[in-house]
């Protein structure tokens, strides 16, 4: 059954609150890391309440989550499974940059999701891209690739934020 609508995360200082990459200097693995550090990572225990909030209202609406992220894909799935958020992301929707896909696509964000857009039968007005890289956004703007969202804030996506995402599909 296709999906609703899309929406396409940043990781690293949009669904999480620091730079995890940059803060364990790229490490490929981060088992050896505490719960409390993902926890506070993403931004404590009430954002990670407020990230449940959200996907949960996006899933319940039919929308597909996908995370498009510079830094490794199990980093970002180990995250999201220490702070109880990793089921609202399928095995087939978080794309590091040791992804086949990103790899494939030069890591450009905006190709990829051009790609799964594709896959998925999606159109320009139901995919949201969210990211806090002004880079990243202007190419999907440029290209006309979907909507976007750009996080110009530190501290990561915020409940306004969320918001507007759910204002579009909720």
């Amino acid at each position: 059954m296709k999906s609703k609508g899309m929406v396409v995360y940043d990781f690293d200082e949009t669904i999480a609150s620091i730079h995890i990459y940059q803060t364990t200097h790229g490490a490929p693995d981060v088992s050896k890391y505490d719960d409390q550090f993902f926890v506070n990572a993403i931004g404590g225990k009430e954002r990670i309440a407020q990230l449940q909030r959200h996907f949960d209202r996006l899933k319940l609406s039919g929308i597909d989550l996908l995370i498009i992220s510079q830094g490794w894909a199990a980093v970002v799935r180990e995250s999201l499974e220490r702070v109880w958020l990793g089921d609202f992301f399928g095995e087939d929707s978080i794309f590091g940059f040791d992804s086949e896909l990103m790899v494939e696509n030069r890591r450009v964000k905006g190709l990829v999701i051009r790609e799964q857009m594709r896959l998925r039968h999606q159109s320009f007005d139901r995919v949201i891209f969210v990211d806090d890289v002004r880079g990243n956004i202007d190419f999907c703007e440029n290209e006309g690739i979907c909507q976007t969202l750009h996080i110009n804030h530190e501290g990561g996506m915020t409940e306004d934020d969320m918001g507007v995402i759910e204002g579009i599909f909720c």
